[in-house]
């Protein structure tokens, strides 16, 4: 009976070393999106703001007509998602796109539209 319980608390230790080794290694994965912009290499500093990858913009699309949008940065510095189709501009705030088609109305330019032949 004293064989059984010891290897039962043996057992019971090395599930809880298993537990706490995956925890801590989750953690340690999950933490690496918690550090600043300018810890990473190839990231902008802290102070600036975030672009968005080209990954994400290559698979965005204008929720109005559902085309390729393209990203340009205005003359104050900020960046716009545009459709070239219908002039609509969308928001880019700390390198999230704010594709929201009220957004779009409300920023159109005229001036971006490209005219189809």
């Amino acid at each position: 009976m004293k064989l059984v319980l010891r290897l039962l608390g043996v057992a019971a230790l090395v599930a809880l070393g298993v537990v706490i080794y995956r925890a801590v290694r989750q953690y340690r994965e999950d933490s690496v999106f918690d550090l600043g912009a300018g810890t990473q290499p190839g990231t902008p500093a802290s102070g600036e703001p975030r672009s968005i990858s080209p990954e994400l913009l290559a698979i965005l699309a204008d929720p109005g007509d559902k085309g390729p949008v393209e990203l340009m940065t205005d003359s104050e510095g900020k960046e716009w998602l545009v459709n070239r189709r219908n002039g609509y501009r969308y928001p880019v705030e700390d390198g999230i796109p704010i594709m929201l088609l009220e957004e779009g109305e409300k920023n159109r330019d005229e001036s971006l539209i490209i005219q189809q032949s």
